[in-house]
């Protein structure tokens, strides 16, 4: 294996997240989406928009330099490590820099939002994907995810962000939410354009982002090739243009079907960008699974626990303002964390109105009433019902004659919260799919949970008790399962 891979993927695994950066970068053959660039018609010529503060709010002294990794595998040695990892205490509260807002022509300029409440140790980490390239004046953050970690449990959750959220850019004016890293370097934000990004996601959402990490990756296809592929439980039929011409010149089309695909970095990338059939929220949510392959993968490889001695040996294209007591804490959380801790949220459609702006653009104005509780559930405690599903066990047997169908109900399992085990079923010809309780309690029974996410009749839910199965509950997959609950 060549070193560039198993280091950058050991030290952006052992974050739990920064894999996920890269998936916004490069384009399909059928990615052709026009992105309207807001005129300024309102602001007098030479204007430069600046942040002006209203009142004297403490602002940190001290802006952490963004560190750019360079290539120094063959001459540097290990970097010795102090023993202590950087406390999460001493990193700097973010404070909502207070500005008079610019006038807008597109949408009234809202308030901002309430701080969320979470935990006194949380770190929150901010990963941009950026389709920047050296010579383009014009780029755009379309991957914007926010990694909220609490160390003492661990847990980890990963939020994803629309690209096309419409929101306030402090200081500025309305536009998407993809346009803040871009606006932060071309007006000379202070800071840049990830600090400019820090306080649009704290003006409009409520979230204290502590670090972030930027890239215009497009090594993604060698680290997953390195990694010798990941697994991917595709739960939804994909069909796009494969990005690559054939000798022809022409770009064939690709399908995936339901099932488990080992996947190379070309193909995880198409499924990663994908979005002819599917939603800009299923590609959200399929960019979330390639990341937890990657994380998975990297941990079979036992590679979280190089992480001190490659942080600085990595060849890589990542800004960040992490330093290596940052990594190595985090790397240590990433050694630790249990299936059951990670969750994935989204800003979904349901929490998000679409608009027309006056130019043309199709765009999602934020609900705040919806978004606060996804929010709030994403970056809170873990909830007292998810830490009693990694009490429950669920044994999954695939009786359908579909190959790998009881991997993508385990999957959905998991993601819930569950202890899932993998069976070996006595047949293969079940018409129904069924969930046979081994407990027969009826207090504390995750059955009415199983059978809402399965949505299971009555008459398919069999009580057998059983004090020495070792395993609570048994889903048994029929051929009536539908592995594309939501596409």
């Amino acid at each position: 294996m060549k070193h560039k891979g198993l280091t950058i993927a050991a030290v952006l695994v052992a974050l739990c997240v920064l894999l996920d950066m890269s998936l916004g970068i490069g384009s399909l053959a059928s990615d052709l989406i026009t992105v309207e660039t807001p005129v300024l018609t309102l602001l007098p010529t030479g204007y430069t928009p600046s942040p002006v503060l209203l009142t004297q709010v403490p602002v940190p002294g001290h802006t952490p330099t963004p560190t750019v990794l360079v290539d120094t595998f063959s001459q540097t040695a290990t970097p010795e490590v102090a023993s202590t990892p950087l406390p999460p205490s001493v990193l700097e509260t973010p404070v909502l820099i207070e500005v008079t807002p610019t006038s807008s022509d597109t949408f009234p300029i809202p308030a901002p939002v309430p701080v969320v409440e979470m935990p006194a140790d949380t770190i929150n980490i901010v990963v941009l994907g950026s389709d920047q390239r050296p010579d383009w004046d014009d780029w755009h953050t379309d991957v914007v995810q926010i990694v909220s970690i609490q160390p003492s449990v661990p847990a980890v959750t990963v939020l994803s962000i629309p690209r096309d959220l419409y929101v306030y850019i402090p200081g500025f004016w309305m536009s998407r939410i993809n346009f803040a890293d871009m606006y932060g370097e071309k007006y000379g934000y202070e800071g840049g354009g990830p600090e400019l990004v820090k306080q649009t996601i704290l003006y409009n959402l409520g979230i204290p982002v502590h670090r972030y990490v930027r890239t215009d990756f497009d090594g993604f296809i060698g680290i997953i090739d390195t990694l010798g592929g990941v697994d991917i439980p595709v739960h939804c039929r994909l069909e796009d243009h494969w990005p690559y011409p054939d000798e022809n010149g022409d770009y064939s089309i690709k399908v995936l079907e339901p099932g488990v695909h080992h996947m190379d970095g070309e193909t995880a990338l198409w499924y990663a960008r994908s979005r002819k059939t599917s939603t800009v929220f299923a590609r959200e949510r399929r960019q979330q699974q390639v990341l937890q392959a990657i994380w998975h993968r990297a941990r079979s490889l036992d590679l979280l626990p190089r992480v001190p001695e490659l942080w600085e040996t990595s060849r890589s294209m990542v800004v960040t303002d992490m330093k290596l007591e940052d990594v190595v804490m985090l790397a240590d959380v990433a050694s630790r964390l249990d299936e059951q801790n990670v969750r994935f949220r989204n800003i979904g459609y349901s929490q998000v109105i679409p608009w027309t702006t006056p130019k043309g653009g199709a765009v999602f104005l934020p609900n705040w009433e919806r978004i606060e509780p996804v929010v709030s559930e994403a970056l809170g405690p873990l909830p007292e019902g998810r830490l009693w599903r990694a009490s429950q066990a669920v044994e999954v047997w695939n009786g359908a004659a579909d190959d790998g169908w009881d991997h993508l109900a385990a999957d959905r399992l998991s993601r819930e919260g569950f202890v899932v085990v993998i069976g070996q079923s006595d047949r293969q010809d079940y018409a129904q799919t069924l969930l046979i309780d081994l407990t027969g309690a009826v207090k504390g029974s995750a059955v009415p949970y199983l059978q809402s996410m399965f949505s299971l009749s009555p008459e398919n839910i069999i009580t057998v008790p059983d004090s020495g199965a070792k395993v609570q509950y048994r889903l048994v997959i029929g051929a009536d399962y539908r592995s594309c609950p939501s596409p």
